[in-house]
């Protein structure tokens, strides 16, 4: 009998440890969806170019904007969103510095917020714009395995960087011609 319960322990053990390989294993798969909400800025409503769907905002110095969208977690198993990875893409006018976190039931929705500061117009050229398009999210699962994922975005964030009057560290020469 004690032979048996041992060998019973020792199969429970080699199973569970064969699944938390496998859930380390693989990154969690997640997707970003809409309904998306603007704050903190001026927004015109998202617009189709080919296929691309870009969400233009009006660049205020000094601001920051907060976009809200669903991540959809594809998998069975719960994901908790931590918030932003430390490598982001660069953005001249948006600096990422905000994920809100959240945990999403597998097969389940949650909404999230990104702040993006807005910063940066005196170093491009009037008129010119930016584009945030991803975002690398940090993820935990079980409590244990931590991972990155990158989203890509439901709408591409533009903004344009405004006239010299708009921007408020801009001089005669710190812009470049353009």
């Amino acid at each position: 009998m004690l032979r048996r319960l041992l060998l019973l322990a020792g199969l429970l053990l080699l199973v569970a440890g064969g699944a938390a390989v496998a859930l380390s294993a693989s990154s969690p798969s997640l997707s970003a969806e809409g309904p998306t909400e603007v704050a903190g800025t001026e927004a015109a409503p998202a617009f189709q170019v080919a296929e691309r769907t870009i969400r233009q905002v009006r660049y205020a110095d000094g601001a920051t904007l907060r976009y809200s969208f669903w991540i959809h977690n594809d998998g069975r198993l719960p994901v908790r969103v931590v918030g932003l990875a430390e490598d982001q893409s660069d953005s001249r006018l948006f600096t990422l510095t905000d994920l809100s976190g959240r945990t999403i039931d597998g097969g389940g929705s949650g909404e999230v917020t990104l702040s993006l500061a807005m910063s940066g117009c005196e170093s491009l050229s009037s008129r010119s714009g930016a584009f945030v398009t991803t975002v690398r999210v940090r993820t935990e699962r079980a409590g244990l395995f931590e991972d990155t994922v990158e989203l890509t975005l439901p709408e591409e964030i533009h903004t344009g960087s405004p006239r010299e009057a708009s921007c408020p560290g801009s001089s005669a020469t710190s812009r470049p011609q353009g």
